[in-house]
């Protein structure tokens, strides 16, 4: 099975820019492969049967995605949103104020029982997170 290339519309410039890809830290000094498509807020793609809406989440890269599948209640959070904290912002088109405008204007404005699958670590669940950005408390682990 052949996989796609999928990258949001933001992100494509950068994705050929070494000063942004960071290319030249991994030992690559240019990016050859050409995405299969890019993506916008809103947009809904399937993996098999399985729909996921695309999300739109600035701040740990301007083109930062998240995958939300409302009939599965879960989200793929990539690195906007982890158990307990958010993603870097100290990377180029990275953004503080963008990444917690995402975490607070299109995260948690899900069903709060909705589980959170970030991009590495631990699960989680909207209501879990919500203390954290709407009270300022720590997480209880």
């Amino acid at each position: 099975m052949d996989g796609k290339v999928l990258i949001h519309r933001a992100e494509v410039n950068g994705l050929y820019n070494p000063e942004i890809s960071l290319s030249e830290m991994i030992g690559n000094s240019r990016i050859v492969i050409e995405p299969d498509a890019r993506l916008d807020d809103g947009d809904v793609i399937h993996i098999g049967q399985i729909p996921f809406q695309i999300l739109h989440t600035p701040g740990h890269t301007m083109g930062g995605i998240c995958l939300y599948c409302e009939p599965e209640k879960f989200l793929l959070s990539g690195d906007t949103l982890f158990r307990g904290t958010w993603g870097r912002t100290d990377l180029p088109t990275g953004d503080f104020k963008s990444i917690m405008r995402s975490i607070t204007n299109k995260l948690l404005i899900l069903p709060e029982d909705t589980i959170i699958y970030p991009g590495h670590g631990k699960s989680s669940m909207i209501r879990e997170e919500e203390p954290i950005y709407y009270n300022l408390q720590p997480r209880k682990y």
